[in-house]
């Protein structure tokens, strides 16, 4: 079988065109991710609240979840810090197979992807 030879040229060319790639990628999947968080993250009135938790259940139906040892049950009052720094607390959910957890807070239902949680701890 015959060796195609590459020069360095090729190899460079190859290398610039995956960083090219990867970079994308990461542009594309964080887009998503704030995009999937965003769209969960919604301000409601205090007269939906039984809509909006009964949609809530719906979409999270995992009540229990572990995390890092401790486990968090539906209606639970929690602290999570995100790997962004962001302190969000309010009552848990529940998650989800698409690796989201829901609280609901004073004035907002957020979505929070679990790897971007750092610290969760019941309050």
């Amino acid at each position: 079988m015959p060796s195609i030879p590459l020069t360095q040229n090729d190899i460079i060319f190859a290398l610039v065109g995956a960083a090219v790639i990867f970079i994308i990628f990461k542009v594309l999947s964080t887009a998503i991710r704030v995009f999937i968080h965003r769209a969960f993250e919604r301000n409601f009135d205090p007269d939906q609240i039984e809509t909006v938790l009964e949609n809530c259940y719906r979409s999270f139906p995992i009540d229990n979840f572990d995390f890092k040892g401790a486990t968090f049950h539906r209606g639970a009052s929690v602290r999570i810090t995100t790997s962004r720094k962001k302190i969000i607390e309010g009552q848990f959910i529940g998650a989800n197979q698409s690796d989201l957890v829901c609280l609901v807070t004073d004035n907002s239902v957020i979505a929070q992807e679990i790897g971007a949680i750092m610290e969760m701890q019941a309050l």
